[in-house]
């Protein structure tokens, strides 16, 4: 997986473009993704998943957004943009590059349930999130960060959403 980390981090490096108004920089971009896929390698040994398909999900999942620099809507406009950039760059199966797409097209969707690729690259994007001091003031965030929470055993009470 770590090729797969680098040609992420270089193809952001290619979008950091002076013209395009980013709501977040490509090195806040690379940290979150790069953070993303280790917190998602741990989150799915403990539910039974697929390492690798939970890591390169965290590694596109805003690959939309490092693109063009817009967050509206970024996960949907991500599906197409994440299935060229793994057929490019990756030796998943289509079925497997399918999964990864959907859940990166599913993942802003964090009041809903998803598959379990879904519901773990929605997990992690709450849980990384909070590490940088970005919160949403939302009952299906905190819901989704405090199940994190508990799922990794973190101690009750040092951790405020």
């Amino acid at each position: 997986m770590n090729k797969l980390t680098e040609t992420m981090v270089v193809y952001a490096f290619k979008m950091d473009k002076e013209n395009v108004k980013r709501i977040f920089s490509i090195p806040q971009e690379i940290t979150h993704f790069t953070s993303s896929a280790q917190i998602a390698r741990i989150i799915a040994k403990k539910r039974n998943i697929k390492e690798s398909l939970a890591t390169a999900t965290a590694l596109v999942h805003d690959i939309y957004r490092i693109k063009t620099g817009i967050n509206e809507n970024h996960a949907v406009l991500g599906y197409e943009l994440a299935k060229a950039f793994l057929e490019e760059n990756s030796e998943f199966s289509n079925e497997d590059i399918e999964k990864i797409a959907v859940a990166v097209k599913n993942h802003s969707k964090k009041d809903q349930i998803g598959n379990p690729l879904e519901e773990l690259i929605k997990d992690v994007d709450v849980f990384d999130s909070y590490f940088y001091d970005i919160k949403k003031d939302n009952k299906f965030y905190r819901d989704r960060f405090y199940k994190v929470v508990n799922e990794l055993n973190l101690p009750e009470g040092e951790y405020y959403y």
